[in-house]
């Protein structure tokens, strides 16, 4: 089965350069929640969908594959559904295995979920919970709903291990993580003077490149 159609992660014939790291969302979970949940009911699916590797009927895009295949080195977070979406971009190769890179949480002990008088809905209703809860956090300038400030260090301390990382790679680094928590490591890097692309999906498979600034990598997202 091919891939999903998708922007290419480079441009046809562009030679990957060193000092570059690729942040790549996991693959689509292998995970499906039916039924009417309330706030204890989605904790236990969060606690499922991170015990779950990939779907397998949604492979990557080929010119993920190909970046992949290009890596100096293949990181990923140490949750199920990373590790198996290594394994399907890459089988074979090792990836290595970094607890840095895990999800950043959907509530914290000051910020939980909204008990809502327990009320219960489909999964898309919860989505939709959260989704103004990530929007009313950024129309006030401040981090997602669940990143605290132990989140925030860490996607810095992975942002400077990439920075220094990538100085000896000889190539790309890929690295494979998650939603929210790439969106925290690609604001580290902007803050240390690294680009990106100006667009960044954030559907399964998507790839954002960034390169110091003054280089002139390709930018196109998966």
């Amino acid at each position: 089965m091919s891939g999903p159609v998708s922007d290419p992660v480079a441009a046809p014939g562009a030679a990957d350069a060193p000092h570059e790291v690729i942040l790549v969302r996991h693959g689509r979970s292998a995970h499906e929640e039916s039924g009417w949940l309330d706030v204890d009911g989605l904790r236990r699916w969060m606690t499922a969908y991170d015990a779950a590797e990939i779907a397998l009927h949604h492979p990557p895009p080929r010119e993920l594959v190909e970046t992949v295949a290009r890596a100096a080195r293949l990181v990923t977070s140490d949750l199920p559904r990373a590790i198996a979406s290594a394994a399907m971009l890459a089988p074979g190769r090792e990836a290595e295995r970094m607890p840095l890179l895990r999800e950043a949480p959907l509530e914290t002990p000051e910020l939980p979920l909204p008990a809502l008088g327990g009320l219960r809905m489909p999964l898309r209703g919860w989505a939709l919970v959260l989704g103004a809860r990530w929007l009313h956090a950024h129309l006030r300038g401040a981090p997602p709903p669940g990143v605290d400030a132990a989140a925030l260090a860490r996607a810095d301390e992975a942002a400077g291990w990439l920075v220094s990382a990538s100085a000896d790679a000889g190539g790309p680094i890929v690295v494979i993580t998650h939603a929210t928590f790439r969106s925290l490591v690609a604001a580290s890097l902007v803050r240390r003077g690294w680009r990106g692309p100006e667009r960044r999906p954030f559907r399964e498979w998507s790839a954002w490149r960034f390169a110091p600034a003054g280089s002139r990598p390709a930018l196109a997202t998966a």
